[in-house]
């Protein structure tokens, strides 16, 4: 547990290869209670959590910045009222094939059954089989509170200001302390490790990020990576606009989808990591990436 203000306490030791367990959950401690923005992954982890909390004392709000598993698993575990996007709420109530990222494992979690449920206790399952049990038993705990572009929680002395930034996920929100000048963003930024790029609105996460670049930030908080600097978010965006000016330059040359995520790797890129070595997804995510790219951007161009 990493503490970066006060009140504000962050695990990001977790959230990338080979250690990956999640994502980088997050406390705001206040004299009225706590607000976690995102939620353990593992049911172990979000069962330690309570306990620990249930000392520091309560749960009235959980922020989920979007809908991967890795960030409302802990849901279930938790107290306190769920509060995301619309489209996160919605997406709780959809067909698997919706959530998973792997989009070569909608079979397989189709054999195990029990929807989105079933990819969970796949998924979790391989890095912790300990974890499995607790799924014949488990049941998905939706946002109970959705906004379409902003909402502001005033709690404890602070402001918690949720926005609508459209990027790694169509329905993604930040969450921004003021008070504190830190930014909670989810996995529109990561830090040292290469995002997905699978449910991506590309174009509009490069605006997302311009945004958070005109904020007053002192700390940012990744979905995935070690806790940052505002000076951290620009060469993050360059990196995604240069993803984005190789799959036009393919698109240019005539190139299928298929061409383009069998001949594009992003794998010399750097997302910012300065002197870190930068996790690069592998093979299998990086062509999805590609192609959700490719895909995008063809919308883009036929104005749909």
């Amino acid at each position: 547990m990493k503490q970066i203000s006060a009140s504000v306490f962050t695990e990001d030791g977790f959230s990338v290869p080979p250690k990956i367990r999640g994502c980088n959950p997050s406390y705001v401690l206040t004299p009225a209670g706590i607000v976690l923005i995102d939620t353990p992954q593992h049911p172990t982890d979000a069962l330690r959590w309570r306990r620990e909390l249930a000392e520091k004392g309560k749960i009235h709000y959980i922020f989920n910045t979007h809908h991967h598993i890795d960030h409302i698993t802990g849901n279930a575990y938790l107290p306190g009222t769920v509060i995301s996007h619309e489209g996160v709420r919605a997406l709780f109530f959809n067909p698997p094939v919706e959530w998973i990222v792997a989009t070569e494992r909608v079979e397989e979690v189709a054999r195990i059954g029990k929807g989105i449920i079933g990819y969970m206790r796949l998924l979790i399952g391989e890095r912790e089989p300990e974890c499995i049990p607790y799924f014949d038993t488990y049941t998905l705990r939706p946002p109970e509170i959705t906004f379409s572009e902003n909402l502001t929680l005033y709690f404890g002395g602070l402001t918690f200001q949720a926005m609508h930034m459209p990027g790694h996920t169509p329905s993604h929100i930040c969450v921004y302390l003021p008070e504190e000048k830190i930014f909670f963003a989810g996995d529109n930024f990561t830090m040292g490790t290469q995002p997905s790029l699978a449910h991506s609105m590309p174009l509009e996460w490069v605006e997302s990020l311009k945004k958070m670049e005109a904020l007053d930030i002192d700390v940012i908080v990744p979905g995935h990576g070690g806790v940052t600097e505002k000076s951290a978010i620009p060469p993050f965006r360059r990196f995604l606009e240069n993803c984005i000016a190789m799959v036009q330059e393919a698109m240019k040359k005539g190139m299928s989808e298929e061409e383009a995520a069998s001949t594009i790797s992003f794998e010399g890129l750097d997302p910012g990591a300065g002197n870190i070595q930068a996790v690069h997804p592998g093979t299998a995510m990086q062509r999805r990436n590609v192609k959700r790219l490719y895909q995008m951007l063809s919308k883009k161009s036929r104005g749909s």
